[in-house]
């Protein structure tokens, strides 16, 4: 449960949720929550709806909201002040918003560490970026793509081939590959190789499971495989993320 800014503009967090979340409200902020691995269900003042890959969330202050995830999941949350979202009222007329390719940046830049909380200092610079890359908007994400990008997220673990991607979305292979890097910024091989890529760092940093076992749960051919593409994405090994996860 949140408790307030504080009198600070904004506040930013990474945050994983279960099947239990109660239905509450924000007395002092709007809250924006936005995908960075799985699926979270919402109903916002009675409207239902999803926070995955495409698809981000505003609930307004004071509005009841509900959520629930399965599985691995992670969000970021911003948790907004009346002030700094004065200038941008409009994206409040909505529930859900687009993601579009600035959106996804400021995802990957946050993102960058394993904090759960960040810092103070990044959320005010971060959050006003933030709000006008959403209020720039972007297409409504084709719900076939959605399809996709769900699957994705739900199976990265396996072996997942264009074909059968293509075929969740209803599209024929060229179709599906040129539409799907449209709408996201990157092919479905890229995104499938971040989502594996950040379900290891998650394992990484909040399990004890070696890094072998790390690599089979996210759909890396085995440990060198999860090493190579650790390194060439983020400059760094599995071990040496665990180190700097744990402190």
């Amino acid at each position: 449960m949140d408790h307030g800014l504080n009198g600070r503009p904004a506040q930013l967090s990474l945050r994983r949720y279960g099947a239990d979340g109660d239905a509450h409200a924000h007395d002092d902020f709007d809250q924006i929550v936005l995908p960075r691995r799985g699926v979270l269900e919402m109903e916002i003042d009675g409207r239902g709806g999803r926070v995955q890959a495409g698809q981000a969330a505003l609930v307004r202050c004071g509005t009841r909201h509900a959520f629930a995830a399965d599985g691995d999941n992670l969000f970021v949350v911003a948790n907004i002040g009346a002030d700094l979202i004065a200038p941008f009222e409009t994206l409040r007329d909505r529930a859900f918003l687009p993601v579009n390719a600035p959106v996804r940046g400021l995802l990957d830049f946050v993102c960058g560490d394993a904090a759960r909380q960040v810092e103070d200092e990044v959320a005010v610079l971060w959050a006003p970026l933030l709000l006008r890359a959403l209020a720039a908007g972007g297409p409504e994400p084709d719900p076939r793509l959605a399809r996709a990008a769900a699957l994705i997220e739900r199976d990265f673990a396996r072996p997942l081939g264009v074909g059968e991607m293509a075929a969740e979305a209803g599209m024929s292979q060229s179709r599906f590959f040129a539409s799907f890097a449209a709408a996201f910024g990157r092919s479905p091989h890229a995104q499938l190789a971040d989502t594996r890529l950040r379900a290891a760092q998650g394992l990484l940093s909040d399990t004890r499971l070696s890094i072998a076992e790390i690599a089979v749960r996210t759909g890396h051919a085995d440990q060198s495989a999860l090493t190579r593409a650790m390194k060439a994405r983020l400059g760094v090994t599995p071990a040496r993320w665990r180190r700097g996860a744990r402190g």
